[in-house]
């Protein structure tokens, strides 16, 4: 097992507003990305997508032989880490096939390296230590297949399992799941040494709201090396955030507060809009600080009071947050199926893909402590919300029509917490999460919502109005400048609100035409994302 961990982990999101990469240029894409500066970015680690996307089988052993050819030696000088398909959420197959391709680029790569290319895998969606446990059961089979077959070494240990958490439950039940997998693992003779896991935070923020993902990543965090203390297991939490807010504000201009903040993440994910729709010296420089500063940061480890204070938070701010979602949610879907697809994935409802989970506000009550807030969570009725878009889709579509998701439920959750909890209740969390008044500062810049409101009920307009309003009075933000945010962002926005709102209010078949009018729409949403330095 390699240690220490990567700092930056390159990914194949497609959130990127300035680049469409086709999946034939993805190879050389990754050999770009971990090429040394100044001819590439000089990153550590490519995470190759299997899941929900039309990977070819092939493309672990093109990166691979591609670094070859640079002059790198991956499992040494830098690391191939794919993420495998989710046995429950798409197939085994799938995944049986992403593990395969592993295998085979190790055993192509035997006459030019005598080390292991890829010695870990990445297993999303996770939900269970047993899903864990099932994935590394399935790399032994798959060794000992290749070990029949080709005289492979068959070494169990080989190839380790990177578990995502994609939900805020999950999240703040990391440590007993955790804790239960080193178990397992132990018992049936695995190795855990060093666990890496990664906190998602796009999927959380979609679901549950930006604070609820944010505290409940940091929760994660705390949770992961309370086990080192306990299991003697190095851990290495990889925080796997986009440029925007809402998805983790992983930008050259922010990453000093991603550092202060995430105190003990050891890999920062470097998304496709951080790559391509920023000044590229600025992203190189960006990697370069988190390669010298990310292995020395020291995380905070959470008393059981904060903790009990931070969920009593989290939901509040999911129930907030929630009642606004569902207000937007199915403007929202139809809006994002017109944001243009900038990588090969597989489409949101098709036999071959799949939605992403609706919250389960039922699980997270579990976990809170204050009575009130736990029956208002198991209250919300979230009948009718059957699957939800990508949360890069999501985000674009709040921005082209003007009201960024960063502030659906803020206000209103801001102003419980203080009813709650008085001040000393806000003055918490603030400690727990300092850059929120900057992150609104910043989605404030694209807010319009003389725009948004003309796509929803005036009953929900008023609801989005307060959580701009009462977050702006409560945090002391003054947004009459922030509001006017980019001229050119605001004219593109107003010039598309007919199209898209004949688009979506007319028959389905309509939106794959490709008349001139849609073209345009295109463009101009592709405009404004990169304006804002990101898709979505």
């Amino acid at each position: 097992m390699r240690h220490p961990a990567p700092c930056t982990m390159m990914t194949q999101h497609p959130d990127s507003a300035t680049r469409y990469v086709p999946i034939q240029d993805e190879p050389a894409e990754a050999v770009e990305a971990l090429t040394p500066m100044p001819a590439g970015f000089g990153m550590d680690e490519v995470m190759i997508d299997f899941e929900g996307k039309l990977t070819p089988y092939h493309q672990t052993a093109q990166v691979v032989n591609g670094l070859f050819e640079a002059g790198l030696v991956p499992g040494r000088d830098v690391f191939v880490t794919p993420r495998i398909a989710s046995a429950t959420k798409e197939t085994t197959f799938k995944q049986l096939m992403a593990l395969l391709s592993v295998v085979e680029t190790n055993y192509l790569s035997l006459e030019m390296s005598s080390v292991p290319v890829v010695t870990e895998v990445i297993l999303p969606m996770v939900e269970s230590a047993e899903e864990v446990l099932q994935a590394r059961r399935r790399i032994e089979h798959v060794m000992r297949l290749a070990h029949d077959e080709f005289g492979v070494d068959n070494d169990k240990n080989a190839i380790t399992v990177i578990p995502i958490f994609e939900e805020v439950p999950q999240l703040i039940g990391v440590g007993d799941l955790l804790r239960k997998y080193v178990s397992l693992c132990r018992d049936e003779g695995f190795e855990v040494s060093r666990l890496r896991y990664m906190l998602a935070r796009s999927d959380p923020a979609l679901s549950y709201g930006m604070v609820s993902a944010v505290l409940a990543g940091k929760l994660a965090i705390s949770a992961g090396y309370e086990l080192e203390r306990e299991c003697g297991v190095a851990v290495a939490p990889i925080f796997g955030a986009g440029s925007l807010p809402f998805r983790g504000h992983v930008t050259p201009a922010n990453i000093e507060n991603i550092i202060k903040e995430y105190g003990g993440i050891r890999t920062v994910t470097i998304q496709s809009g951080l790559r391509y729709d920023q000044p590229k010296e600025k992203t190189a420089a960006m990697v370069r600080l988190l390669g010298e500063r990310l292995p020395h940061t020291s995380p905070r480890i959470y008393g059981r009071s904060e903790r009990d204070i931070m969920i009593n938070m989290i939901g509040i701010f999911t129930r907030t947050y929630i009642e606004a979602f569902s207000r937007v949610i199915g403007t929202v879907c139809r809006i994002s199926d017109l944001i243009p697809k900038q990588r090969d994935r597989l489409a949101r409802k098709s036999k071959v893909g799949y939605a992403r989970d609706v919250a389960r506000p039922e699980k997270l009550a579990i976990h809170v402590r204050d009575t009130a807030v736990r029956e208002a969570l198991l209250r919300l009725n979230l009948d009718g919300i059957v699957e939800l878009p990508r949360a890069i889709s999501f985000s674009a579509a709040l921005y082209t029509i003007g009201y960024p998701p960063e502030f659906l439920g803020m206000g209103r959750g801001l102003r419980e917490v203080v009813a709650r909890y008085g001040l000393g209740g806000l003055s918490d969390l603030l400690t727990h999460y300092p850059s929120l008044a900057d992150d609104l500062r910043f989605a404030g810049r694209y807010l319009h919502f003389s725009n948004a409101s003309r796509f929803f009920p005036d009953s929900s307009s008023s609801l989005l109005k307060e959580d701009i309003d009462e977050a702006m009075d409560i945090l002391g933000l003054d947004m009459s400048a922030q509001t006017k945010g980019d001229e050119l962002h605001r004219t593109l926005m107003e010039m598309q609100r007919s199209t898209i709102k004949q688009l979506i209010n007319e028959d389905s078949k309509i939106m794959v035409r490709r008349d001139r009018n849609v073209k345009l729409m295109e463009e101009c949403i592709l405009r404004m994302g990169a304006i804002r330095g990101s898709l979505g």
